[in-house]
């Protein structure tokens, strides 16, 4: 990442000033003008959106719109003590047979092994994982995920976390959240229209 107003990726750059708006939400009592229950208990409280499931499930937010361009997707979000786990977001997002289709999700403090990254919904084995980076629970964190022509990336605090490329990308969808058997706030939400420009990278000998 080269600051805030550009994120570099492998091939690509991400120009973020010049991503036009496409929704600015700061939840309200009125924040269902802007995300539909799928799934889970939902609320806005103190400017935050809470969001919580007890089962062993996803708890689904849809916004109710569906963009058809690649997106990039910007959040505060934190767990919502005692829980711990599973900061979880949806991009390229479809509603299938009662349940969360295609998607691709990111996530912190996930996977069973408090590991972070991004994986294609439903299973098909394609995530990209690391334990390198540890959430600390209770704590707010300004995330940044999407997708550029199926390049999907999530950074967190202004640093890439992971990069996914897919060669059989999900086009189009709804952006969203899915806390995993936990309880999460979410707030300052942003989506944009990914623009960015090819990047051209290279190394010169170091000795």
């Amino acid at each position: 990442m080269a600051g805030m107003n550009e994120i570099h990726l492998i091939g690509k750059k991400l120009l973020v000033d010049k991503c036009p708006i496409l929704m600015d939400c700061q939840p309200d009592e009125n924040w269902q003008k802007y995300w539909q229950v799928m799934g889970g208990e939902w609320k806005e409280e103190d400017g935050w959106l809470i969001g919580a499931e007890k089962g062993n499930l996803g708890g689904i937010l849809f916004s109710r719109e569906s963009y058809d361009c690649d997106v990039v997707f910007s959040f505060t979000m934190k767990t919502v003590l005692p829980a711990t786990r599973d900061l979880n977001a949806l991009f390229c997002a479809h509603w299938e047979n009662g349940y969360l289709g295609n998607a691709y999700v990111v996530g912190l403090n996930g996977w069973w092994e408090h590991k972070s990254g991004i994986e294609r919904s439903p299973e098909t084995g394609l995530r990209s994982l690391t334990g390198a980076y540890h959430y600390t629970p209770g704590t707010e964190v300004r995330m940044t995920t999407g997708i550029i022509k199926g390049h999907s990336f999530l950074c967190v605090d202004d640093e890439i976390v992971a990069e996914l490329i897919d060669p059989n990308y999900i086009s189009g969808g709804h952006v969203g959240f899915s806390p995993y058997c936990t309880k999460l706030a979410i707030k300052d939400i942003q989506v944009r229209r990914a623009v960015w420009e090819e990047f051209i990278q290279s190394y010169e000998p170091e000795f």
